[in-house]
């Protein structure tokens, strides 16, 4: 049958087959290969990317490690407005003097139960002096220039009969401020 056709038909027929075999040979023997080649450049690809993302971490290391220094002593620096434990003697101590300076006598230093708020404490202590109405001025302007925060409220001042120079008894409420290092660790943990 082939041999009644012309040549430029049996060339046909013969390219046909050709073009049949290599569509099989592809359909069925290449493709898995290059689906395979396909997801590994994908990979390939994917990869690439991930490293280019760590190296851009890598790089900004030292800057990260400068800002973690950096954030380090901003803590320590605010570690002494609102320091981690309690320091009722050294405060006594303080405020004793401060008092003895503003020619103030310390009646009362009664501290009270601490208050749990947030990440904070709250250290309220009862006070009572007696002296003149302008020392208590001067006393409470340098407490105001501590560098620890404390804040003065439920000031009353009355009158201090038989006191001589020391004119006025004045009772108020210092609370000073603790760090609490649990409860922030605690919702830094849950928050992340």
């Amino acid at each position: 049958m082939m041999k009644n056709m012309p040549f430029w038909g049996q060339l046909l027929i013969v390219a046909g087959l050709g073009a049949a075999v290599l569509f099989l040979g592809f359909r069925f023997l290449l493709a898995e290969d290059y689906r395979r080649i396909t997801e590994l450049k994908l990979g390939l690809a994917d990869k690439n990317q991930k490293i280019r993302q760590q190296q851009d971490i890598v790089s900004k290391l030292p800057q990260l490690e400068a800002e973690i220094v950096r954030l380090r002593q901003k803590l320590s620096d605010l570690k002494e407005i609102l320091p981690s434990e309690m320091e009722t003697g050294e405060l006594l101590k303080w405020i004793k003097n401060l008092g003895d300076q503003s020619n103030l006598e310390l009646k009362d230093f009664t501290p009270e139960a601490l208050r749990a708020i947030e990440f904070y404490k709250e250290y309220p202590i009862h006070m009572s002096i007696v002296g003149a109405y302008h020392d208590l001025g001067l006393f409470l302007d340098r407490i105001s220039k501590y560098s620890r925060i404390i804040n003065i409220s439920n000031v009353s001042i009355s009158n201090n009969p038989g006191g001589g120079e020391k004119t006025i008894r004045s009772e108020f409420t210092a609370t000073t401020f603790i760090y609490n290092e649990q409860a922030d660790r605690a919702d830094a943990g849950g928050g992340a």
